[in-house]
């Protein structure tokens, strides 16, 4: 068994117990939950019969259960925790978010907000950068599941909604993000997961690309810098939750999994 594998099976095994152990969960939600979790335990389980190196287990079924992962992790929201909004809006305020948000040109906005759904293009290429600069498919995505699954596990602890659910908008004019919106509004959890998975898998692709030539690791470089910076600015996330990212996948990759 590869070591994503074996990270999947832990991970939606701790999402199985932690609805079973949420008394206020509510019983739709728990079941939904189970569902999703034995649904991510079986794709595990079925990736560690297939191929190692085959299309399955490099290209379609990490960022499946990524996904799977996701979408289950929210259904262990139950309230959000006032108390913890304020401090994560405290420390935006801090750091003048609104304010630079507001200075921002717009050819920048447009740029920050194509980035910020931009990720989901960021990993498979840096995946094709990283296995031609050496890395295996197996550390890749051990490293990118297990930040995911650090962040989406932190939710049933610190439930919390994104900025623009509390009027917190972004005060820049763009027409991505009128796409943007569209999109979250459709595939999201409609939640906040402290640590910001978009900050933490962006950075630990560009760590994971560091073997690459330097034209390559700058560009991954930037591009973590604009996903994260478009994940506060827009409002999709607090500036905590992106630090936090940055933090987690720091750690992860320095454990060398």
């Amino acid at each position: 068994m590869l070591t994503w594998q074996l990270a999947s099976l832990v991970f939606f095994a701790y999402v199985a117990l932690v609805a079973e152990l949420q008394p206020d969960l509510p019983r739709r939600k728990r079941m939904l939950a189970w569902i999703g979790a034995a649904l991510g335990a079986a794709g595990a389980a079925a990736a560690a019969s297939m191929p190692d190196g085959g299309v399955a287990n490099v290209w379609l079924l990490p960022p499946a259960l990524l996904l799977l992962g996701y979408w289950t992790s929210g259904l262990l929201f139950v309230a959000p925790m006032p108390a913890a909004e304020r401090l994560l809006l405290a420390v935006d305020a801090t750091l003048r978010v609104q304010s630079v948000a507001a200075r921002t040109p717009r050819w920048i906005a447009e740029l920050l907000e194509f980035a910020y759904s931009g990720v989901y293009l960021v990993v498979p290429f840096a995946l094709w950068t990283a296995m031609r600069a050496g890395v295996t498919p197996d550390r890749f995505w051990t490293i990118i599941l297990v930040v995911d699954y650090v962040c989406f596990g932190m939710l049933p602890w610190i439930q919390t909604r994104p900025p623009r659910s509390l009027g917190v908008d972004a005060p820049w004019r763009s027409g991505w993000r009128r796409l943007n919106l569209r999109m979250v509004d459709a595939s999201s959890i409609q939640v906040n997961t402290f640590p910001s998975g978009h900050a933490a898998e962006a950075l630990a692709a560009f760590l994971l690309v560091l073997g690459a030539s330097g034209s390559l690791v700058t560009l991954m470089f930037a591009a973590a810098v604009a996903i994260s910076a478009g994940a506060v600015l827009g409002r999709y996330h607090y500036a905590a939750d992106a630090i936090a990212g940055w933090a987690v996948a720091l750690i992860i990759f320095s454990l060398r999994l």
